[in-house]
């Protein structure tokens, strides 16, 4: 989906397909916050799945572009592709309290995550610096520039990604009464529309076998 399709909608609703009131700049900055708060709510909205390099020792840093470590799936091709099972730090602590200076490998087969620390992930047994793992990650989508770009996040949250523009637009006359109105009325929507997609996730889990 390309940005466009809601630019067009956006200056339907706002009637101003010249962009006299609301800069096409000014829509595609609120576009680019739209997928970054979509992401911040569901962070399944954009991922991606790397090969990323292990540091020496038992923390990892994520990359740059990181909302939430989502899954640590296996070792990388070179280290042998061998599964990584997620445990909860308390039952390494109590199995072992000096686990992070036990002995360094190559290879990792646990991993631990503290929601308190998003920005990283742990590793046992600690790494040698030589070993690389397969992440699932949670990104912040790039910047809409363009309407020519292609979206980040799926075609199915449209919906409210037009909300999201329509609300921080006429924020902009906020202390107009009937504008605030309109932009409680379309963040309204927006926050339905995810929890709604949300709803739709749990009741309809994704078929194995």
């Amino acid at each position: 989906m390309l940005a466009q399709v809601i630019i067009d909608e956006v200056e339907q609703t706002l009637q101003d397909p010249g962009n006299v009131r609301w800069s096409l700049a000014e829509l595609l900055s609120h576009l680019s916050e739209a997928q970054r708060v979509i992401v911040k709510n569901k962070p399944n909205a954009f991922s991606r799945t790397v090969d990323h390099t292990l540091s020496a020792g038992t923390r990892q840093t994520m990359p740059t572009d990181t909302v939430q470590l989502l899954d640590v799936i296996r070792n990388s091709t070179s280290t042998g592709s061998k599964v990584i099972r997620q445990t909860a730090r308390e039952d390494l602590d109590g199995v072992d309290p000096d686990w992070h200076a036990m002995t360094a490998t190559q290879a990792v087969t646990q991993f631990t995550y503290d929601d308190y620390d998003p920005l990283a992930f742990y590793t046992y047994p600690p790494n040698n610096g030589t070993g690389s793992v397969v992440i699932l990650y949670s990104a912040i989508p790039p910047e809409v520039d363009d309407p020519l770009d292609t979206m980040s996040v799926p075609d199915f949250y449209r919906a409210p990604l037009v909300d999201y523009v329509l609300y921080r637009a006429y924020q902009k006359d906020s202390e107009d009464a009937s504008n605030q109105g309109m932009a409680s009325m379309f963040y309204d929507q927006f926050m339905k529309g995810l929890a709604l997609l949300a709803a739709s996730e749990q009741t309809n889990p994704p078929a194995i076998g």
